[in-house]
C-alpha cells in the first residue's frame, strides 16, 4: 500500500489538534527532564572514579569502569530524548503555523523515539534471555 491511499481523506480535527497539543507539552517536560538527567548522568561521570576511589572498600576496583558506564547510559539515554524534544518542536511549530511538514516531521521524530525504543527493549530482553540460560547452565555445572 502506497502512503498516497494510507492518507487519503485523513484531517485532522480540532480536537485530535487539542490533544496533540497537550500531549506536545508533556512530551516537553519529559524531553528536557530527560537532558538534565543526562546532565546529570555525565556530571556523575566525571566524579565516579574520584568518589569511588575514596571509599575504604573499593582499594583496587578499576573505577573508571563506573565512568565508562555513565557515558554510555547518558549516551543511550540521550537519544529517544533528543527524538522526544524533536517530536515537540516540530508539532509546536506545526500546530502554530498550521504547516502539514512541520507536523509530518514530528511524527517521523516520534517514529525515531519509538524505534529506538523497541530495539533498545528487544537488546535488554535479548540480554536478560542469555543472562537467564547462562545462569541455567552454570547452576547446572555446579550441581555435577
Amino acid at each position: 500500500m502506497e502512503s498516497t491511499e494510507l492518507n487519503e481523506g485523513i484531517r485532522l480535527t480540532g480536537q485530535a489538534l487539542r490533544n496533540l497539543n497537550e500531549t506536545r507539552k508533556w512530551t516537553m517536560f519529559i524531553s528536557i527532564f530527560g537532558f538534565v538527567m543526562v546532565g546529570f548522568m555525565l556530571i556523575m561521570a566525571l566524579f565516579a572514579g574520584s568518589f569511588l576511589s575514596n571509599l575504604p572498600n573499593a582499594q583496587g576496583m578499576p573505577t573508571g569502569i563506573f565512568s565508562f558506564i555513565y557515558i554510555l547510559i547518558a549516551l543511550l539515554y540521550f537519544f529517544p530524548i533528543y527524538y522526544l524534544y524533536k517530536f515537540s518542536a516540530h508539532m509546536k511549530l506545526g500546530i502554530v503555523m498550521k504547516s502539514e511538514q512541520e507536523v509530518e516531521d514530528a511524527f517521523k521524530h516520534l517514529k525515531s523515539h519509538y524505534k529506538f525504543m523497541g530495539i533498545l527493549l528487544a537488546i535488554v530482553l535479548a540480554f536478560y534471555v542469555l543472562i537467564f540460560f547462562g545462569s541455567v547452565l552454570f547452576g547446572t555445572m555446579l550441581s555435577m
